[in-house]
């Protein structure tokens, strides 16, 4: 039996008080941001060889027109790993794209076909000079070069990763390098830092980028042993959920702890896990670039939750936490809104089958739900899956 989810928002007569939280100062992700990313899309081992060409991200930009995530709010399309050459330009030392399957060496037709249907295009490198797969090429010692070419293929966001770093050097030290150039171009692109969570970016990467991993890559699995990406962190997903514990005082509007992908319908998950690891993400204020294929939707009815969403992109922009932690298992999360509500989930934190004892009661209070005010005599629960 897998952990289930209770899922609500409750809504009582005052308003709470929004935090004044420090961001990078460039206009961008006020709200978490939603969108696709072409790693792991569905294929039999997941997250393995999986290179998209221009010609499949366009289809897959068509189909979420199509399908409605569009107008849901998933409109950043992010090409992780991969998409990159082996090799710069022998004349102007730019970063190029493979054109076997990016055929003018650049993604600038692809950054142009998205805009003109209201999508932003991301691109993912590394801070050192070869990515984490193939070979391919990254940003280090390159970092003003490639944010240039980066502004001028009219990218919308860029995804740095952490293979290969140099170790002379803090992680922080590093992203503010590559945030100090991409300031430089002055085009608004949004900054991710993948350093996996490893020197704790949530205390220094509000500063210098937009989001930043937590920990390592997620896996479309419940749970994992621990990785050496992260030491002591798993990558299924209730590792990550409860990693996530008492980041919440480190995210707000223009910069957001990073979940990573989302695997909703990825085969290996259940409908439970979907739902678990949508709720979960969404009450954190992660953002969700889902990694599974859009254009067959039929085993992802999560992601068009609006109610769920709306909780994902409130207006307040305080994100949710640990309140309740019991001996047996039984944990309450839970998360401030704007317009006097709150969303909490009730869960079984359990791993392997095990039952919490007598259950657990959500009581209205400041303690389990901030800002609670103690003169409330009601409030209206709602199940935001139970519609």
């Amino acid at each position: 039996q897998e952990p289930d989810t209770m899922w609500g928002v409750l809504t009582v007569l005052l308003l709470t008080t929004a935090r004044v939280l420090r961001a990078a100062d460039n206009g961008l992700a006020l709200a978490p941001i939603r969108g696709w990313t072409t790693w792991c899309t569905e294929t039999a081992i997941p997250c393995y060889n999986d290179f998209c060409d221009e010609q499949e991200v366009k289809s897959i930009i068509d189909a979420m027109v199509d399908n409605g995530l569009r107008k849901l709010g998933y409109d950043y399309v992010l090409l992780d790993d991969c998409w990159a050459a082996t090799k710069r330009d022998a004349a102007s030392d730019e970063i190029r794209a493979d054109t076997t399957r990016f055929p003018s060496g650049t993604l600038k037709p692809l950054a142009d076909y998205a805009h003109a249907r209201g999508f932003k295009l991301g691109a993912y490198t590394d801070v050192a000079e070869h990515t984490c797969r193939d070979g391919r090429t990254g940003s280090g010692g390159h970092y003003a070069l490639d944010a240039k070419t980066f502004a001028a293929w009219g990218l919308d966001m860029i995804k740095a990763d952490w293979c290969g770093h140099d170790r002379s050097k803090s992680a922080k030290q590093i992203y503010t390098e590559f945030w100090t150039a991409i300031n430089a171009t002055q085009r608004p692109m949004l900054f991710a830092a993948c350093e996996w969570g490893v020197q704790k970016p949530w205390t220094w990467a509000a500063n210098v980028t937009n989001m930043w991993r937590i920990g390592p890559d997620h896996l479309p699995l419940w749970w994992t042993p621990e990785t050496n990406q992260d030491p002591g962190q798993g990558q299924g997903t209730a590792n990550i959920i409860q990693h996530a514990a008492g980041l919440s005082r480190y995210a707000g509007p223009g910069a957001w702890n990073d979940l990573d992908f989302l695997m909703t319908g990825e085969v290996w998950q259940s409908r439970v896990d979907d739902r678990t690891e949508f709720t979960f993400w969404c009450l954190l204020g992660s953002p969700l670039l889902f990694a599974t294929d859009p254009r067959d939707v039929r085993r992802k009815q999560a992601l068009f939750n609006a109610e769920a969403l709306a909780v994902h992109g409130d207006a307040l922009g305080v994100v949710g936490d640990l309140r309740y932690n019991g001996t047996d298992g039984a944990q309450i999360w839970s998360r401030p809104l704007a317009n006097k509500r709150w969303a909490a989930v009730i869960y079984n934190s359990n791993i392997w089958f095990e039952r919490v004892g007598a259950g657990v009661d959500l009581h209205f209070n400041a303690t389990l739900l901030p800002g609670w005010p103690a003169s409330a005599t009601r409030a209206t629960v709602r199940d935001l899956w139970a519609h």
